[in-house]
């Protein structure tokens, strides 16, 4: 397990959402449901791995005793290095990173306003923005790049992603074992053929997703072993939605997500045995009026700040998704749920939070919304360092976190504010560019991601 020093909430130590009751129980009916009812792995190869450990297998639905579980997940390390082409390595369990999320297939364009489908453009454009932000530690390729062909876009958006910021990028779109090989020679050409330099700081990562409830897709899993066989970290995010993919309760819904990531975290030990694995809750609760994904409701933002607990409890590094408002455009409903799902999520601990720049529960992607959500975090940061004891004797205060430039005072209207983050990323937008590739691995790069 990882230490309470780490996260610190002021000088208390992290915000704690579950009880260690609460937990001992969590624990208990995850492990039942795992041995009891099992998990759907249609991937013969993850099922093999298992298999090789004890796992029971009946076609695609495998069993794990709880001793088997703890032991394939005490295998995977407790933190991560995330490395970066032209930035210095983040490192797990120092502070919460804060990236944007994806894949949003609509977004406000920065200079008319007008919703529309997203481009290609629009992901090399965003990477910039991120690189720019001190705010925001690393970066998800935010939107899909739709005019791009479909057996390839998951790796023309991360090519865009990597040649567009100088920070550490998270695929989530690369979900084909094919695609994750090739993402992997990427990554590869980026430590210059290094495999030692990749393993010890990767410059890219990759987030996969469960099938809620209990399920996997077999190509998601056998992605995920690639990334893992070349020591590049790899998460899998459950996303359980009570009243329609698992029970209406929080507790249910919990039960079923570690469940799920406690199976996943296994399926890559078994086959990869202490490889860079993390976890990622993005609980909802459906909408009973028309049973849509909620977003920034309170039940969500609970839940996902839990995984907290859960990474401390198992030992395991954490991703929660925060941000990703109801709200359909920026606005002070977007800003409250702005300033709960951060603020809690990041004083409970949770090692990466995702989802700047959404709105419409992940649907639209906003510049406008991006550059608030990055103000918050500078003042959720502030609100979680605490008091400075160093004067009394007590623990020396910390670094401050990055930040940028403030966007609220005293004489600004809340359309002005607005305003100010519009400006603010139209001023990137119109100056910055990332550290630029080197020629010969901008040509590899393009060519293994068959970029013309």
């Amino acid at each position: 397990m990882t230490s309470d020093a780490d996260h610190s909430m002021g000088t208390a130590g992290p915000l704690k959402i579950l009880t260690g009751d609460d937990l001992g129980e969590l624990d208990a009916a995850a492990l039942a449901v795992l041995a009891e009812t099992g998990v759907s792995i249609p991937s013969e190869r993850a099922r093999a791995g298992l298999a090789a450990r004890g796992a029971a297998v009946d076609g695609a639905r495998v069993r794990l005793r709880p001793e088997l579980v703890r032991e394939l997940v005490a295998l995977a390390p407790p933190r991560l290095t995330l490395g970066a082409r032209a930035a210095a390595p983040l490192v797990t369990g120092e502070r919460s990173l804060i990236t944007t999320d994806g894949c949003c297939v609509e977004i406000y364009d920065i200079a008319g306003g007008e919703k529309r489908g997203t481009r290609a453009e629009d992901v090399a454009d965003i990477a910039r923005v991120v690189d720019a932000m001190p705010e925001i530690d690393f970066c998800w390729p935010a939107v899909s790049a739709q005019d791009r062909p479909s057996e390839v876009r998951g790796l023309h958006e991360l090519y865009l992603a990597i040649a567009n910021t100088g920070k550490h990028v998270q695929t989530v779109t690369v979900v084909e074992p094919a695609q994750a090989r090739v993402a992997v020679a990427m990554a590869r050409a980026l430590c210059d053929g290094d495999d030692v330099r990749l393993r010890a700081e990767p410059p890219i990562s990759a987030l996969l997703g469960t099938v809620t409830p209990l399920g996997n897709d077999a190509a998601t899993l056998e992605a995920g072993l690639e990334f893992a066989t070349a020591g590049i970290p790899v998460g899998f995010v459950t996303m359980p939605m009570g009243g329609s993919t698992t029970p209406i309760t929080m507790a249910g819904s919990l039960v079923v997500a570690i469940a799920e990531a406690l199976c996943a975290v296994a399926v890559v030990q078994a086959a990869c045995p202490g490889a860079p694995v993390f976890i990622c809750f993005i609980p909802s609760v459906m909408d009973l009026k028309t049973g849509d994904f909620t977003g920034g409701a309170p039940e969500d933002t609970v839940m996902g700040a839990a995984v907290a607990d859960v990474g401390r409890f198992y030992g395991l590094p954490t991703q929660c998704g925060v941000n990703s408002s109801g709200a359909k455009a920026p606005s002070w409903q977007s800003a409250l749920d702005d300033t709960t799902t951060t603020l809690l999520s990041l004083a409970a601990g949770v090692d990466m939070l995702a989802g700047v720049g959404m709105v419409f529960g992940g649907r639209i992607f906003s510049y406008t919304e991006m550059a608030v959500a990055a103000e918050t975090v500078t003042r959720a940061r502030r609100l979680a360092a605490g008091l400075d004891l160093a004067a009394l004797g007590g623990p020396p205060a910390r670094p401050a976190p990055p930040a940028g430039p403030p966007l609220t005072d005293l004489a600004r209207s809340p359309d002005a504010v607005l305003e100010a983050a519009h400006d603010r990323v139209a001023a990137i937008l119109a100056t910055h560019r990332a550290a630029p590739l080197p020629p010969a691995v901008d040509d590899e790069l393009r060519r293994l991601a068959s970029v013309a």
